[in-house]
């Protein structure tokens, strides 16, 4: 009898280590297939899907510009955009945007337009005038609309360049992003004594550090670019540890190689990555959309994969329309982290002897090629 127990303690022991050592060899293998997708860089570009027809963005009688979309708990799309009348022309951005609301039941639309969300503020203010490069992020329960806008004030400089040189970047905060939303009374980010930031400071992308900080990516101009009256454009860090502010510009600035513009940034598989507009072909040979990556957020390089797109569109029945400018990258991320959407503003190309048209966003599916 007691050889039959001792077998039967024997069966039951090796029966327990053998599916120890199974569930070891699974976790050691899950563990391989994690480290494996987290040494893998992002490539944005691979991921680029056909565009149906309905993912697009218009406006009758308005330029549209730069989509930015957040999804709400209860499945809709928000998104916010700017606009402003097609009778002003393309350069009417600068004086006459809005920010707009719409909605929809799926992340590629299409979208409906509900109101008009941010305008100027009046006299008085630093956002006087327009509202522009709608960014939108949800950080904890609340919603953060960060965008551009600007105050009439004579610099000395042409008009154009009064309103350019005067532009800062604010934030909207909400509960719902349906509103209602207040606006911060000062910007979020201005003159620092000893930083690199001069001149604008505009197209703000956010993102929320491992740490819990927040990082703001943003461009700006040299010192004294106002009176040289070259473009000089550079692009800027600060940290918060509020997504509201207030934010310290780094040190250093990033991406200066060349002029490259509208960064969107984001956290993924433990390296942050920026796709930007490569407005001179200076970093992928194409004028096009660029991505670049950082391990801790300061120290930017162009990625492997820095091609994300070029100046055109790949519709879902096969045609493709080049255009001449593919612009303000903003990227929604389904429930898993991965990028779902990318969105873009789109301006074609003038027709001899035509009006130009007015210029929209389209809605890009992407393939998610890493799986966390």
């Amino acid at each position: 009898m007691r050889k039959q127990i001792n077998i039967k303690a024997y069966i039951l022991f090796t029966g327990i280590v053998a599916m120890a050592l199974s569930m070891g060899c699974k976790t050691e293998s899950k563990k391989k297939q994690i480290k494996e997708v987290l040494e893998v860089d992002v490539n944005l570009g691979a991921m680029i899907q056909p565009i149906p027809e309905y993912a697009v963005h218009k406006d009758s009688g308005y330029n549209v510009w730069g989509g930015s979309v957040v999804k709400s708990e209860d499945g809709t799309y928000h998104m916010f955009y700017a606009r402003w009348p097609y009778r002003t022309g393309f350069q009417g951005w600068l004086k006459d945007s809005d920010i707009a609301y719409a909605t929809a039941a799926s992340a590629t639309g299409p979208y409906t337009f509900k109101k008009v969300l941010l305008t100027g503020f009046g006299k008085g203010h630093w956002n006087e005038e327009a509202a522009h490069n709608p960014h939108i992020k949800k950080f904890d329960n609340k919603y953060y609309l960060y965008f551009i806008s600007h105050k009439k004030e004579d610099l000395g400089l042409s008009d154009w360049m009064n309103h350019i040189f005067t532009q800062r970047i604010g934030v909207a905060i909400a509960d719902n992003p349906a509103g209602p939303w207040e606006v911060l009374p000062e910007p979020l980010i201005d003159y620092q004594e000893g930083k690199p930031a001069h001149g604008y400071m505009v197209n703000p992308s956010v993102v929320k550090t491992p740490e819990g900080k927040y990082l703001m990516m943003f461009k700006a101009r040299k010192p004294g670019a106002e009176k040289s009256g070259k473009f000089d454009p550079i692009h800027c860090l600060a940290v918060s540890d509020s997504p509201a502010g207030p934010f310290t510009i780094a040190e250093e600035t990033l991406l200066t190689e060349a002029t490259a513009e509208d960064p969107y940034v984001w956290y993924q598989n433990r390296k942050y990555y920026a796709v930007v507009k490569d407005m001179y072909a200076k970093y992928t040979g194409h004028k096009s959309l660029a991505l670049f990556q950082s391990e801790d957020g300061l120290n930017w390089k162009p990625s492997e994969n820095i091609l994300v797109s070029k100046t055109e569109i790949v519709w879902e029945g096969g045609d493709t329309t080049k255009v001449k400018n593919l612009e303000r990258p903003q990227i929604l991320f389904d429930e898993k982290g991965n990028p779902e959407v990318l969105f873009c503003a789109v301006r074609e190309f003038d027709t001899e002897g035509n009006d130009p048209k007015p210029t929209y966003n389209v809605h890009i599916p992407l393939k998610n090629e890493l799986k966390q």
